[in-house]
């Protein structure tokens, strides 16, 4: 049982025969639909649009991979991914919500299992939920969101900045590239490897990419021992980033301040622009943009997920717009600026957790 729960004057039943728990569904690149308005969620939360859904609402989606068991809740109709599970049937004893904030109390890390940590569905089902009675559930439920509500605006506007900020990114880039020079990525920006010899002792922290050009994250770390033979390159802040199994999908990023000094394995390809003639936000923001996908797809020959490899050599190939240098350097100071903000709201996001998680303990505890 969950430390959480302990001392809970409340009955606790397994999410087994409560609920079905169901796995995402990939999104293959032929269906793909950015001018959609149904969000997509990874394991960590939205990644994305689309204009088809696959569940009910309301919706809990889990963190299958990745973020393993990062719980998010959606009040639409949604199409959570391959990398999370999902519940969007609830029994008629159980207010949704009421089961959102009892999920996110659970520490799934000790379940986490395997040498990239996912969670089984079978040990989500062994976990028990306290459950009082509907009305209950719904005044308690009420009186979280009364007391979180505060810190919940200032998350939501947070994420109106970054927005903002996105929609002012996309409608600069369109103007810039309007009647200049394209030419290939070779030509304006270079592939750099940076070797490193493992040592076993010696403790290296891995940086990931996310799909959908949501940006970077930080993995374990690990010893030189745990990763054994497989090759390793330092990633430096400012390198243009690609994730080759998965820059189909837009796993393509720019390395950030606390990126410096992490490694990534051989999948991930750096480029590092040519000084007064590229900056790797721009080229980011072209790479994930329509034109910039489709190219990047036609580089990745295969069918879908990890068949899909981006090839080193039509990489380098492939014609990317060149802007005015100085009006690139314009264009990156506001993708930091986004990037800062982006840092700022997944900080207020952990505070609005923490804040959640007292209040959410005392309501298990029956003292709100």
């Amino acid at each position: 049982m969950n430390n959480f729960f302990i001392g809970t004057p409340y009955p606790l039943k397994s999410l087994e025969g409560m609920v079905d728990i169901k796995y995402g569904k990939g999104l293959p690149e032929k269906e793909r639909d950015t001018n959609g308005k149904k969000p997509v969620y990874g394991s960590n939360g939205i990644v994305g649009y689309h204009s088809q859904t696959i569940t009910q609402s309301p919706v809990i989606i889990i963190g299958r991979k990745g973020s393993v068991g990062a719980v998010n809740f959606s009040q639409s109709k949604c199409w959570p991914i391959d990398t999370s599970f999902y519940i969007d049937v609830f029994p008629k004893d159980v207010d949704p919500k009421w089961m959102v904030y009892s999920l996110r109390a659970i520490d799934f890390g000790v379940h986490a299992q395997g040498p990239k940590p996912g969670i089984r569905r079978d040990l989500l089902y062994q976990l028990r939920i306290p459950v009082p009675t509907p009305d209950e559930q719904r005044r308690i439920v009420s009186r979280i969101e009364e007391l979180t509500r505060r810190a919940e605006e200032v998350h939501r506007l947070s994420f109106e900045i970054e927005d903002n900020l996105d929609l002012f990114l996309k409608a600069t880039y369109y103007r810039m590239i309007e009647d200049v020079q394209w030419k290939p990525l070779k030509e304006v920006a270079s592939l750099v490897r940076r070797g490193i010899h493992i040592k076993p002792n010696e403790e290296y922290e891995e940086m990931g990419v996310r799909s959908f050009g949501k940006g970077t994250f930080r993995k374990p770390i690990l010893t030189g021992r745990q990763i054994g033979s497989k090759r390793i390159y330092r990633i430096h802040e400012g390198d243009l980033v690609f994730n080759n199994v998965f820059a189909w999908e837009g796993a393509i990023a720019v390395a950030q301040p606390e990126d410096h000094g992490r490694v990534g394995s051989h999948r991930f390809i750096t480029y590092v622009p040519h000084q007064g003639k590229a900056t790797s936000e721009f080229l980011c923001h072209h790479c994930l943009s329509e034109k910039g996908i489709e190219d990047i797809c036609a580089a990745s020959p295969g069918s879908a997920g990890r068949n899909r490899t981006l090839g080193l050599e039509k990489l380098k190939i492939i014609n990317v717009p060149v802007p005015n240098y100085k009006k690139q350097l314009g264009f990156a100071e506001i993708a930091k600026r986004r990037h800062q903000v982006q840092w700022e709201s997944a900080s207020i996001r952990q505070e609005l957790l923490a804040y959640e998680t007292a209040v959410v303990a005392k309501a298990f505890r029956g003292e709100l």
